[in-house]
């Protein structure tokens, strides 16, 4: 049998037991080939994952005797495609990276700094983060993040606005509290017998007046001090204040956790990348458009996790071109548990100190 004969077989069946019979293994074959200069006659898509698998070097071998001349990664076979890309990363990163970029994960742009992920929306950067459990999961807290979505957790934040407020003003917002005050009840009679804190008996004294106390700009600080004096006023003539004080109790507690949340998915987002999320203009036609890009930390070793794990694979998800796209294939790495999602504890309160800077910031906008 003539070897034109021995390479059509190959192209219809592989290398099958008829031909190991005669050449052993698939490379012995292929020598044969190369030694005719017949490289060009070969369909190398029909080599199989048991052959490359069988053989380490294949790919290699490929290259220095010619037989990959002219192919490209749409040229091969599903099996025959990663370990093309492996073989093309390790001898010519830039050269197979670019390729991808360009006609495999097109959500990639390659640049002279690093490869950058284009977003179709910010939300899509949620799906590097663990959706599981049975409560809320990273992932739900992401998409809040990605979204901008102010969600406000939290609806009945305080019990108590003078432990959880007043007293966490600094004196700035204590001084402007007291013009508040002052500005409302200041300066008029109040009757004590509407009032029992000690605070108002002793002011009765203090002001010689019967039954009758005034709050001035003398005394407003020490109010201001008396939880108990403060907390009867805040139910009689200053229940107003009262409910204004419980919005910015609200609003600085869901933002502190909002704030909180927002610290931990982007502190997660530097596992798989290396800056922020970058908003770019180009021009279109006549109209300005804001496109986004975030930097991908190791463009290349996220590359070869895939390949490496889904070398000789055989089904369509097995490659790069079935997913499309970086996110995609990314997402598949942590479908199979190469890679693992980014994952944090959520937070059940809200931290005190970011609770306490924001009533500070936010307390001249509600009173």
């Amino acid at each position: 049998m003539n070897l034109e004969t021995y390479i059509e077989h190959f192209n219809d069946h592989g290398f099958d037991d008829f031909l190991s019979k005669v050449f052993v293994k698939v490379r012995n074959f292929l020598n044969v080939v190369a030694k005719k200069e017949k490289q060009d006659e070969i369909d190398i898509s029909v080599i199989s994952y048991n052959d490359f698998n069988d053989d380490k070097d294949l790919f290699d071998f490929l290259e220095e005797k010619g037989f990959l001349e002219d192919k490209e990664y749409n040229d091969l076979d599903d099996v025959a495609k990663n370990y093309f890309l492996e073989y093309w990363i390790n001898n010519a990163p830039d050269v197979a990276l670019k390729y991808i970029c360009d006609n495999i994960l097109t959500d990639v742009e390659m640049r002279s700094d690093g490869f950058w992920l284009h977003l179709r929306d910010r939300e899509e950067l949620a799906d590097f983060f663990d959706d599981r459990g049975r409560d809320a999961t990273a992932k739900d807290v992401a998409k809040h993040v990605f979204s901008e979505d102010m969600w406000d957790p939290y609806w009945d934040t305080t019990s108590d606005v003078y432990r959880d407020v007043i007293e966490d003003l600094d004196d700035n917002n204590e001084k402007y509290l007291g013009e508040y005050i002052l500005k409302h009840i200041g300066n008029q009679d109040l009757n004590v017998e509407d009032y029992s804190a000690d605070f108002f008996q002793e002011l009765t004294e203090v002001q010689a007046r019967d039954g009758i106390f005034q709050i001035t700009q003398d005394n407003v600080g020490s109010l201001i001090d008396d939880e108990e004096a403060m907390n009867e006023l805040l139910n009689g003539d200053l229940d107003e204040l009262k409910s204004e004080l419980y919005s910015v109790h609200n609003s600085a507690y869901n933002r502190a956790y909002e704030e909180e949340c927002y610290d931990l998915v982007y502190r997660g987002l530097d596992e798989y990348f290396s800056s922020r999320i970058m908003d770019e203009a180009k021009q279109v036609g006549e109209k300005t458009k804001y496109y986004s890009y975030i930097k991908i930390r190791d463009f290349q070793s996220d590359v070869m996790a895939f390949v490496n794990e889904n070398k000789g694979g055989g089904y369509n998800d097995s490659n790069l071109d079935y997913w499309g796209s970086y996110t995609g294939m990314m997402g598949a790495l942590f479908d199979d548990g190469t890679y693992k999602a980014i994952d944090f504890r959520i937070p059940d309160y809200a931290d005190w100190d970011y609770v306490r800077r924001n009533i500070n910031e936010m307390l001249g906008d509600y009173i």
